[in-house]
């Protein structure tokens, strides 16, 4: 094999092995493994005590039930409660996240907490989710009462129809510690193929409000999952493969004494 049609197959096996990689598509199916990212808590107006924090799915299978546990402790460390949260994506596919919310209130103790801990358990989840959610476009503000609105438009690009469409927010600090999260669902909840709908997330904690300095966004419905966007560096390698091919292209056009047909060595990248 001459050693340019090598390099050439090489890069092309690069190029798919990424895009693979970015779409989720895992070559062979394992064991969920799921992560907690960070958390942290504060309490609200009513003194109830929130402990909020973002998982992540490192495994190579899809997770359900992603259950996270919190353990609460006095200043003696005697154990004030027990309560559980779950992850807002009912599904966690293979490298997502999702963030989540504990509730301890001040009836059951929320006030004597001195410190806690958190563990992660969850259901493997063979199936999985198919992609078939985009997120248009997004922006965000905050309103008189010092509330932070994240307000967008999603589609629903799969084939079916798309119900309960759940648009989910986690928000962060300046050094990438979750202070908050809330969903809506989209308006309408149901998404015929094609169609899209709008929606509008409420970060209702003032005290959580002027922590934040980014936030990321998710969503899923009964029947999709959303798809990821393709990284910046897989957009380069592509825009790098095509200029390759066409260099070569046009080198054998020119030894062969023919003109170069620019448009037969453009590589379109579909999701």
């Amino acid at each position: 094999m001459k050693r340019k049609g090598f390099s050439g197959i090489v890069l092309m096996m690069l190029l798919t092995s990424m895009l693979a990689l970015a779409l989720n598509i895992q070559p062979a199916k394992a064991l969920g493994d799921v992560k907690i990212l960070s958390h942290s808590s504060f309490y609200d107006s009513l003194n109830n005590l929130w402990v909020v924090g973002e998982v992540e799915n490192t495994g190579d299978m899809a997770t359900k039930f992603t259950k996270i546990t919190a353990t609460f402790f006095d200043s003696s460390n005697q154990v004030i409660a027990i309560k559980s949260g779950y992850s807002e994506l009912d599904v966690l596919l293979p490298g997502r996240k999702s963030p989540f919310k504990i509730l301890l209130t001040e009836g059951a103790g929320a006030l004597n907490v001195h410190n806690y801990t958190l563990n992660v358990s969850w259901t493997n989840y063979a199936a999985g989710m198919a992609l078939g959610l985009e997120i248009l476009s997004n922006s965000s503000y905050i309103d008189e009462f010092g509330w932070m609105h994240v307000t967008g438009i999603i589609k629903n690009r799969g084939a079916i129809g798309a119900s309960y469409v759940k648009v989910i927010a986690t928000f962060y600090d300046s050094e990438g510690i979750v202070v908050g999260e809330d969903f809506a669902y989209a308006e309408p909840s149901y998404l015929s193929p094609n169609q899209t709908g709008t929606f509008d997330i409420e970060l209702i904690y003032t005290q959580q409000v002027i922590k934040v300095a980014r936030y990321s966004l998710t969503a899923e419905s009964h029947e999709y999952a959303l798809i990821p966007e393709i990284p910046s560096f897989l957009i380069l390698l592509s825009f790098m493969a095509a200029t390759l091919l066409t260099v070569r292209a046009y080198r054998r056009k020119r030894s062969n004494g023919s003109k170069l047909d620019v448009s037969s060595s453009k590589i379109q990248l579909t999701l």
